[in-house]
């Protein structure tokens, strides 16, 4: 059988990916062969390519971390799990491909009733929001916490799984023309642009869950928990308004990559400046990077069940991506342009028009 995969082949702005049609073999002992029906684009895809995340694939390999689709045959030794069976998987590298082989114990299967594209939209950004959540922060009901980027892809399932919890407090910045999309979803929107949200944190809030930064400044405002994937010297700040026990969970290097190239010392400032450095002069504050994979080798239990779990809030209809955008697999190029420019809502590549 044959499987058409996309490579990124270099480090480059353009003529950085390749298309490649090649042989896969029977699933080996332990794993399935999956049709790949759907696979989800993220920005991390490019921070990969570009080389901006330290320990990331190096080329040529097949980007994309989150897929679904149905499987095809199952090697020997699999139980539980059979052909025509739709699934969805989170990967390392090998998303943007027609077909793959993976570990049996790394497929979950999908609700009835969720289409593939669906399932894909939601796989990779609603489940690390909710393992930082429910995993490394730990939020519960009375907490305050602050997420960056929130009308962004991983911003926006951070606020949705947020009300789910119940009795939050959210503080969440944006664009302008983002901010009612934070507000609809009960969080404090602030316009990182205009604002400084470590003083609209350590404002007061009205009565209409805005924030008033016309009051006395209030030393004390602090959060439970920051979510940042922006990088550089913006871990400092997010980290100057944890109270006492507080935890910063950083996520990404976003700043890294400006005008199409990486910028490494803003992701050493980053990682040394605001989770190393903190962790040398103990405050009672925490510091993080939110690695999946690590997490899994402590819990094991997590991958298959925190997936589940997203899987099933999505077929009660819960959490919901901002908008799907389905493109071509054969269009994955133009899609790399777009997300240098920036992109609202999810990008989900149909693997079956290869």
């Amino acid at each position: 059988m044959l499987t058409t995969q996309v490579y990124a082949v270099n480090r480059d702005t353009a003529d950085c990916l390749q298309v490649r049609t090649e042989e896969i073999e029977a699933p080996p002992a332990g794993h399935v062969r999956i049709k790949v029906e759907a696979a989800g684009v993220s920005y991390g895809d490019l921070l990969f390519q570009r080389g901006v995340v330290p320990g990331g694939p190096k080329p040529p390999f097949v980007p994309g971390c989150d897929l679904a689709g149905v499987i095809e045959s199952v090697g020997p030794g699999v139980t539980g799990l059979e052909p025509g069976q739709r699934v969805a998987a989170l990967v390392v590298s090998g998303g943007y491909s027609t077909a793959v082989n993976l570990p049996a114990e790394r497929v979950v299967p999908v609700p009835e009733g969720v289409d593939a594209a669906s399932a894909a939209s939601v796989s990779l950004n609603y489940f690390i929001a909710y393992q930082m959540l429910h995993r490394v922060a730990q939020v519960r009901s009375g907490q305050r916490i602050l997420v960056h980027g929130a009308s962004g892809g991983v911003g926006l399932a951070f606020l949705q799984l947020a009300e789910h919890i119940g009795g939050v407090t959210v503080f969440g910045t944006a664009s302008a023309a983002n901010l009612d999309v934070v507000r609809r979803h009960g969080a404090v929107a602030i316009d990182y642009r205009a604002q400084d949200f470590a003083n609209v944190v350590r404002g007061t809030v009205a009565e209409d869950g805005t924030a008033n930064v016309t009051t006395a400044y209030d030393k004390d405002g602090t959060v439970d928990a920051a979510f940042d994937p922006i990088g550089g010297a913006h871990f400092w700040r997010s980290y100057s308004v944890l109270r006492k026990g507080g935890r910063l969970v950083a996520y990404g290097q976003n700043d890294a990559l400006r005008d199409g190239k990486p910028n490494m010392f803003i992701g050493a400032v980053g990682f040394l400046g605001g989770i190393v450095l903190p962790k040398l002069r103990p405050d009672g504050r925490k510091t993080g990077f939110y690695n999946a994979w690590a997490l899994e080798k402590s819990h094991p239990e997590a991958y298959q069940q925190d997936l589940a779990e997203v899987l099933n809030l999505l077929s009660a209809d819960k959490i919901a991506p901002r908008s799907v955008t389905k493109v071509p697999l054969r269009d994955i190029a133009q899609v790399f342009v777009e997300l240098e420019r920036g992109v609202t809502g999810k990008i989900v590549l149909d693997c079956t028009e290869a």
